[in-house]
């Protein structure tokens, strides 16, 4: 099987950030792919995750993260000192997604 990150890429932030990670993984068996694109609309519909407005992550088991996890779950798989982003687990989900919320809903403006 294969994982999988959908992401927003009419968003230059995401974009963006989507780009550095891509070169930081270190498993090769992901596959990055536009939330609005052909194949990215059938994963969402497949997966029953349509109406969402998040960064997207399914593993190699097919489990499905969203928002901070998705985020820290990519952390892991991330070449070092990258994957130590994958230690703000510990944090809890409700604080992690509100961080996560406030840069969604800030992301138009972010440079980077």
């Amino acid at each position: 099987m294969v994982r999988y990150l959908l992401y927003d890429a009419d968003c230059p932030f995401c974009t963006r950030v989507t780009e550095k990670i891509s070169k930081r993984i270190k498993v090769r068996d992901i596959r990055i792919i536009p939330l609005k694109s052909i194949e990215g609309k059938k994963i969402v519909k497949n997966n029953s995750l349509e109406n969402l407005d998040s960064i997207i992550y399914i593993d190699i088991e097919g489990k499905v993260y969203l928002k901070s996890k998705a985020i820290i779950k990519v952390c892991y798989l991330m070449k070092s000192p990258y994957n130590i982003g994958y230690i703000f687990n510990i944090f809890p989900k409700a604080i992690l997604d509100s961080i996560y919320n406030f840069v969604a809903r800030n992301r138009m403006k972010i440079k980077i």
